[in-house]
């Protein structure tokens, strides 16, 4: 395999059973209510909240008990209900985040949500950190598609 085709972006689709708008809002404004914040999270077990802040600039930060703990991204573009970007750097260093976009499309069953994350090649492992969002993605998905139901 090529390190062009490592660090190709990841794409991820799921269909949910909701209005575009309304999948628009749970995926961005209920974000702590379907993130699995138990294995998927920067503050371990002490997290108990993430919420994306919903403007061009806003922040994803992640909270506990005592405030924030962590900041996963900066969005950089909001065009509800039809897609949402941000940086992508939970955890890590913000000059060496990817980036993530994701797409509202109606459909005859609901909305199609499609996840499209880029910028591995701005890490030194990023073909390694990539490997591991390959399954992510689709785990977190799941638990958003759940939550619309």
């Amino acid at each position: 395999m090529s390190v062009e085709q490592e660090l190709a972006a990841i794409v991820k689709s799921v269909v949910v059973p909701v209005s575009p708008d309304r999948a628009f809002e749970a995926f961005t404004v209920e974000m702590g209510q379907w993130w699995p914040l138990v294995t998927h999270s920067v503050g371990e077990e002490k997290a108990t909240d993430v919420r994306l802040e919903g403007a061009v600039g806003g922040r994803i930060v992640e909270y506990d008990a005592d405030g924030p703990i962590g900041y996963w991204g900066t969005v950089s573009d909001w065009d509800p209900p039809k897609s949402v970007s941000f940086t992508w750097h939970p955890g890590t260093d913000p000059k060496q985040a990817g980036h993530v976009t994701v797409r509202f499309t109606e459909v005859a069953d609901g909305t199609e949500v499609e996840l499209t994350h880029t910028g591995w090649e701005r890490r030194p492992d990023g073909a390694q950190v990539r490997r591991g969002y390959l399954v992510g993605w689709p785990y977190v998905l799941d638990f958003y598609r759940n939550h619309t139901r």
